[in-house]
């Protein structure tokens, strides 16, 4: 009999065990795991928007560096060609007493508003030292309206930048000249006693020869059309190759 009622009082321990773990969480602690779990999604969630947010602007300012890139580059090469001229030997050389030397007619560049440049460089076969207005003159502005860069091929304004990328500001397009003179009268066969000025002195008050040395500051900015917070800036200083001869030597 006594061994019987342990058995029976086993049992009853055993099916009270069972039964208490069989009841699983309870609702504190159920509310406990699934508060850690929004939490731990909660910050999941805002690591994968940031790289997606991060990564989307880092290919928009790839796409704008780029188009930028070529932009200046096309800009800064072509605007180093200007004044050239083939027949640049006979501007600096003269033959008898009354011979004067001839005018290099691609030698004058003008910045408009620091927004735009005009330049000229020969592309003759056989230079016959005539500007061509269509096909020799170029330039690079910024269109405010279009809000993009613009250059001048054959007389035909021409848009470089990618309007679907980026946006050009009203003042994200800047040019600055530069102009150095250096006397070189002393190269004259005769005294040239005038006095050397400064460039903007009319030229007909400057007589003794003297190159001018150019070089032009470009900024450009871009912004892109989806994100106005993507904005890249470039620059670049363009030293212009052919300097311009003006004034001559006493005959």
């Amino acid at each position: 009999m006594f061994i019987t009622s342990i058995h029976v009082r086993a049992g009853r321990n055993t099916l009270s065990g069972s039964r208490r773990l069989s009841r699983g969480m309870s609702m504190v602690e159920l509310l406990v795991g699934v508060a850690i779990g929004l939490f731990i999604l909660a910050g999941a969630s805002a690591m994968f928007v940031s790289n997606v947010t991060n990564s989307r602007k880092l290919l928009l300012e790839a796409r704008i560096n780029q188009d930028l890139r070529a932009t200046m580059d096309l800009l800064t090469r072509d605007l180093r060609r200007g004044a050239y001229w083939g027949n640049s030997l006979a501007g600096t050389a003269v033959v008898g007493n009354t011979s004067a030397a001839a005018v290099n007619p691609y030698s004058v560049a003008t910045s408009t508003e620091a927004t735009q440049i005009n330049y000229a460089y020969s592309r003759d076969t056989t230079e016959n030292g005539v500007l061509d207005t269509a096909a020799e003159q170029f330039g690079f502005k910024l269109d405010a309206t279009a809000r993009a860069i613009q250059m001048n091929i054959g007389g035909v304004w021409q848009t470089l930048t990618n309007t679907d990328i980026l946006a050009v500001p009203v003042n994200g397009f800047t040019i600055t000249p530069t102009e150095t003179t250096i006397d070189i009268r002393d190269a004259c066969a005769k005294t040239c006693t005038d006095t050397v000025l400064l460039p903007s002195v009319p030229t007909a008050t400057q007589n003794c020869p003297r190159i001018q040395v150019r070089s032009y500051n470009i900024v450009l900015t871009g912004t892109s059309t989806t994100d106005s917070t993507v904005s890249r800036t470039l620059r670049s200083q363009v030293r212009v190759r052919n300097d311009a001869l003006l004034g001559a030597c006493p005959a």
